[in-house]
């Protein structure tokens, strides 16, 4: 049983005492609380509100920096947007498979980066989101920015579908020492030059090349990279490919009989030396870069990055000039894309963009240097980094002013671009096998290119 006792009149005075300050506690510790609940509901609410994009690449090996450095900078500059980088298989195949079957599925990433010949065809399909409709406001003057031939390289019918990461740039590669060993005095500066000075440092042994001169089909560049150079990039007519019309696409013939002119070589012994030195997808070093080769052609990525990681020995005791014939290049590069169905399209435009350079062209300078990449845009060249990367680096001298030559063309993009692509490959390697003759060649670029 409880005792209930009457409290005297400076003992209630004293309870009320209490009951106030204990009331006024109550109340601070609900107004904390309160103030506390709106404090996690504002947090949870800047949370919900960032937009958090996925980004597929297929980048490996020492490429891989660059593009973790590109994340990081984003993310720090960009705290409404975060971006979340996935590295896939560096296969055409896997790739592609993988990008059309999570559109499928109604799960694709936000952007994608890709390089392989697929994106006419994913236009044509509809399984791309067009920048066009985002090209306003902060983005409006996006287009005036980059390269027109960045700008051609990415348009399907009249929309931007794809915008470059960076831009390739091609030009002849050529070991000093080695020509020096020959006493060859100076670069080549015509087609019958190179295969003359070519031909002099081929060595094979046991049955074995173990040092070539120069071969078209090393680093996996084939017929479609030297296009350019005999002004036959994009021989259509009537919406078809017709490489085979010698009145319609006279460069068709004279390339391959430029390419015909090296089948007295073995192609499955460079092959077979391509794959000891490395020469893998996505591998560092290759048949140049181990000094096992007078000549290559490549982009600036070959001096920036395979050339030091494989043999030092050739830093400094090698050259670029620009590739015997038209002084252009073939307007390719790493485009990104915004897949149909992304969740975050015009922040993955944003992004994108950003990724090319623009608005950003300081940082842009900083990693296209690393990484031994043109950029989307001019106004990136003109950094004070990037100038002084040219400046320091001599061999670069001839690879920018390829990307605003005249003669410096992209690859129409049609809904067959990678079948004609494919084509072009197998090719390319039947004509150096001597399994067809260079007519024959053109004749299957255009069945395969227009089926």
């Amino acid at each position: 049983m409880s005792i209930v006792r009457r409290a005297s009149g400076s003992a209630r005075r004293g309870l009320r005492s209490r009951l106030t300050i204990g009331a006024v506690a109550l109340a601070l510790v609900g107004g904390l609380a309160a103030t506390a609940a709106t404090q996690t509901t504002a947090a949870t609410a800047h949370k919900a509100s960032v937009v958090h994009l996925t980004w597929w690449t297929m980048w490996s090996g020492a490429s891989l920096g660059p593009v973790d450095e590109l994340v990081k900078q984003f993310n720090k500059t960009h705290p409404g947007i975060q971006v979340t980088e996935t590295n896939i298989p560096s296969v055409a195949t896997t790739s592609t498979a993988k990008l059309l079957s999570s559109i499928a599925a109604g799960d694709p990433p936000d952007a994608f980066t890709e390089w392989w010949p697929e994106i006419g065809s994913f236009a044509a399909d509809g399984d791309l989101d067009s920048f066009n409709k985002y090209l306003t406001g902060p983005l409006a003057g996006f287009k005036k920015y980059l390269y027109p031939v960045a700008v051609q390289g990415g348009s399907y019918k009249g929309q931007l579908y794809a915008a470059p990461m960076s831009l390739n740039s091609w030009a002849l590669y050529y070991n000093k020492t080695l020509l020096a060993q020959y006493g060859i005095t100076s670069p080549p500066t015509t087609l019958a030059e190179l295969y003359a000075d070519q031909a002099k440092m081929w060595i094979t042994s046991n049955g074995q090349v173990s040092q070539i001169g120069f071969y078209p089909d090393v680093n996996e560049n084939g017929f479609q990279f030297y296009t350019t150079f005999f002004g036959d990039t994009n021989c259509i007519k009537n919406g078809k490919y017709d490489y085979a019309n010698a009145s319609a696409c006279p460069g068709g013939i004279k390339e391959m009989d430029f390419i015909n002119s090296y089948a007295n070589y073995s192609y499955s012994q460079v092959q077979a030396l391509q794959t000891a030195e490395g020469q893998v997808a996505g591998g560092a070093g290759d048949i140049f870069s181990n000094g096992k080769a007078g000549f290559v052609l490549s982009g600036p990525w070959e001096g920036q990055q395979e050339v030091p990681a494989t043999d030092t020995s050739l830093e400094g005791n090698f050259g670029v000039e620009p590739f015997p014939g038209i002084p252009s290049t073939i307007g390719q590069g790493n485009f990104v894309i915004i897949p149909k169905g992304s969740k975050h399209p015009a922040q993955a435009a944003e992004f994108i963009a950003w990724l090319s350079g623009y608005k950003n062209a300081a940082f842009a300078a900083k990693i296209d240097t690393a990484g031994g990449w043109i950029p989307g845009g001019p106004s990136v060249t003109k950094q004070p980094v990037y100038k002084a990367w040219i400046s320091s680096n001599p061999w670069l001298k001839g690879f920018i002013p390829q990307m605003t030559d005249k003669g410096t063309v992209a690859p129409e993009l049609t809904p067959n671009q990678s079948q004609l692509f494919t084509a072009e490959n197998t090719a390319t390697a039947n004509v150096l096998q001597g399994l067809q003759t260079p007519l024959a060649a053109l004749q299957y670029i255009d069945q395969q290119g227009n089926s």
